[in-house]
């Protein structure tokens, strides 16, 4: 009896065992996987196919051997009718199954974006592997130049940009994180419009793959610089390349859709007032004009102190939203003549500062309901709070009448030197 339980013993072991590191020979173990981090999509040159570029981790530059120096990237790219028909495709090109577990962005090029991207964003959705956090970017150039582009030499590791570069709109408001699922939702959403990150390739970096020695003297001659030595932020236009830099892309700004069709942009600016709606910036740099002196700007730096307030008024012809803004904000720049310790000074500064920022939200508000025609905030949540039924809501047609609304910004602000030390 004592003989038979340890078979029974030693068996149950060997199978214990054998199950437990089966996987090491299994067809998924990362010997067998290429795990992409990046996925670019176009239009396919003179046909109606698809062009996707997949960019892979090179694992070496996770080994304790490797150099600190950040490798270039690993692209490949297929033509096929759908991005399906591309995974298969590149699969059996490269012998491995790709795995999309890790892949952190999914970019779309503008010709793409303007056909309707519904088909391929349900896809994404309906791939259990990738990530309903994956961000969503539509570059004015094309999708494989973007993440081909998107290198630099300050990251070792590129998924640790691509992991990071969205959350730079809680301190400067110029972009939002938009996510694969949150993109989604609204795209399908007919009440609300939808926006996604916009991504800009600079022909001006060393990255670039049609930069090369011969473009050298292009690149000093002004006439040829494609970025912008002189900016705007009030004028420029969306897209445009502004940043010189070793990296060969910036994410400023934001692309607008109405269904899946992608219709335009949103500037800087223009970001900075949808991030405020949307609770996303906590603090920010806006450069006002002085009250006491022409072409002269003050610099402050702004914070929320609590979330934007947001009424809506259906009593009268026309829809009513009332935005109410609470912002506290420091002068940081001392200018000749100037006490910032005198808070008649400081009032003035204050009443500019409100004068800059209501212009500029009424702008965007009015951009979305005028010209694009669309709900770009989600108004709508707070518009169907107001009927009894879903059928009256749908009667009251909120696309239509929110193209008609008039907007009102509310604000309140205080602004402070941030000077510790003042003229006695």
């Amino acid at each position: 009896m004592k003989s038979f339980i340890k078979w029974i013993i030693a068996l149950s072991s060997i199978l214990i065992f054998a199950y437990a590191f089966s996987s090491s020979y299994n067809s998924n173990n990362i010997d067998h996987l290429d795990y992409v981090i990046a996925i670019g999509i176009d239009a396919s040159p003179g046909s109606d196919n698809l062009q996707v570029s997949f960019e892979f981790t090179d694992l070496s530059t996770f080994s304790e051997n490797s150099s600190s120096n950040s490798s270039k990237p690993i692209i490949n790219t297929v033509n096929a009718p759908s991005i399906s028909e591309c995974i298969n495709l590149m699969n059996a090109y490269a012998g491995k199954q790709m795995n999309f577990a890790h892949c952190k962005v999914v970019a779309f090029s503008e010709e793409i974006a303007k056909k309707g991207i519904l088909q391929e964003v349900n896809f994404l959705m309906n791939d259990p592997q990738i990530r309903p956090t994956t961000n969503i970017i539509i570059t004015t150039d094309s999708a494989k130049n973007y993440i081909l582009n998107s290198t630099s030499s300050l990251e070792g590791i590129l998924t640790k940009y691509y992991d990071i570069f969205p959350t730079s709109a809680e301190y400067t408001g110029y972009t939002s994180n938009i996510k694969l699922n949150r993109f989604y939702q609204s795209l399908k959403n007919n009440d609300q419009g939808s926006v996604a990150i916009l991504g800009t390739q600079s022909k001006s970096t060393s990255n670039n793959e049609n930069s090369s020695n011969e473009n050298s003297s292009e690149e000093s001659s002004d006439s040829n610089n494609a970025y912008k030595k002189d900016v705007n932020l009030d004028t420029l236009i969306p897209g445009e390349s502004i940043v010189s830099g070793d990296r060969g892309t910036e994410n400023i700004g934001l692309a607008v859709f109405k269904g899946d069709t992608y219709i335009g942009k949103l500037s800087a600016i223009e970001t900075l007032c949808y991030t405020l709606i949307e609770e996303e910036v906590d603090n920010f740099y806006v450069s006002i004009d002085n009250p006491f002196e022409s072409n002269k700007k003050i610099d402050l730096s702004v914070s929320s102190l609590e979330p934007a307030c947001i009424k809506i008024d259906l009593n009268n012809s026309v829809p009513i939203i009332t935005l109410k803004l609470n912002l506290n904000a420091k002068a940081l720049n001392g200018q000749e003549n100037l006490d910032f310790s005198d808070k008649e000074v400081l009032k003035k500064i204050n009443e500019s500062f409100q004068n800059y920022l209501t212009s500029k939200m009424k702008d965007f508000l009015y951009k979305t309901s005028r010209e694009y025609k669309c709900d770009l905030n989600g108004f709508y949540r707070l518009v169907k709070q107001k009927f009894l039924t879903l059928p009256e809501y749908k009667a009251f047609n909120w696309e239509k009448q929110y193209q008609s609304a008039d907007f009102n910004i509310e604000m309140e602000s205080d602004v402070i030197s941030s000077f510790l030390v003042q003229n006695s």
